[in-house]
């Protein structure tokens, strides 16, 4: 798509500038491997496994039969939506970003390009939000997901009793965030047990999730613990190296938990067809990071709403090629791996 080409030289330029980027003549951009910034943890195993393991996979198609158009429509937190896609929880944008675009910009963007593609954006919470908690003022303007880092109870009480006064799906806990606790000498990032995951799900009365899930045990105790839905992630490859990838560990999760839980997922997702084998695995939804991002500094909201539109577009093509006529028709039979 033109737009969405036009929206990503944009963003590609603009990251340049603040030397979180590399172009070379051929205009390929290659993110640096620094964090803060874009880039990844120890020598980036995770975050290129991230992408490899989609590759294992090829898509069965089945064109004979009666035409029809795939619809992905779809209800996730008791939200109908058009698609099971949501903008992953992006923060600390003054840290990672030098300053590229602003934190309240970046969070609109988001919000208001997935409200006008019918979709859910979320927002997080960072290092940079500590004492400047702005998502609660965008959500009284905007419907969305809140994403808070596992700081302390207190901490976590104050933003979620914010979060009541606004319109606000869900909210969810970045347990991954841990990857920051020794960024800096402040301990703003804790490690949570059972007994304080109850006490957090019971400080508010609609759908809660734990995202950075990748056990089987994790799992068991965020169900045991109450909450609606667990979100799959190794933090892009930014929290530590040599961690599986999301998509390894689904069917496990999948296997005990489908039906159970919500299931989403993300981490290497950049296109409609990720998107068609994540939902054929078994998740509910996925979360998209990086191309979001890229999506936002290159063009505000109109390069949300383009790039929400190509990723349909393309999990809406996956669907027709392999006879799905909705989402609740994606399942592992459409999916073959390679030898």
């Amino acid at each position: 798509m033109k737009e969405l080409d036009r929206v990503m030289q944009k963003s590609k330029k603009i990251l340049s500038l603040f030397d979180l980027v590399t172009i070379d003549n051929k205009h390929e951009m290659e993110i640096l491997p620094m964090l803060p910034g874009l880039g990844w943890s120890g020598k980036g195993t995770s975050y290129r496994r991230n992408r490899d393991v989609f590759e294992k996979y090829y898509i069965k198609s089945q064109l004979i039969g009666k035409d029809f158009l795939p619809s992905s429509v779809c209800t996730v937190f008791g939200q109908e939506i058009q698609a099971p896609v949501f903008i992953a929880p992006m923060s600390g944008i003054k840290s990672n970003l030098r300053g590229a675009i602003g934190e309240k910009v970046f969070l609109a963007s988001i919000l208001g390009g997935c409200e006008q593609s019918g979709m859910i954006g979320m927002c997080g919470d960072s290092f940079d939000t500590t004492d400047d908690y702005i998502v609660s003022s965008l959500l009284r303007k905007h419907k969305g997901i809140a994403v808070c880092k596992p700081r302390s109870f207190n901490e976590i009480k104050v933003r979620i009793d914010l979060l009541k006064k606004t319109n606000v799906v869900a909210i969810g806990i970045d347990l991954d965030g841990l990857a920051g606790l020794l960024l800096s000498g402040v301990k703003k990032v804790f490690r949570k047990d059972f007994s304080e995951l109850k006490k957090i799900r019971a400080l508010f009365h609609g759908p809660m999730f734990i995202k950075g899930i990748l056990s089987i045990e994790d799992a068991e105790v965020v169900y045991r613990s109450g909450y609606n839905g667990i979100v799959l992630s190794n933090h892009g490859g930014r929290a530590i190296d040599y961690s599986p990838s999301p998509l390894m560990i689904l069917p496990s999760i999948v296997k005990k938990y489908k039906n159970k839980m919500t299931i989403l997922i993300d981490g290497g997702i950049s296109t409609g067809y990720d998107i068609f084998i994540c939902l054929a695995l078994g998740a509910d939804g996925v979360l998209v990071g990086r191309q979001a991002l890229y999506a936002a500094v290159g063009g505000g909201k109109e390069g949300i709403v383009i790039l929400l539109e190509k990723m349909v577009t393309e999990l809406k093509k996956a669907m027709l090629f392999a006879n799905c006529h909705n989402i609740k028709d994606i399942n592992q039979t459409h999916l073959e791996r390679y030898v």
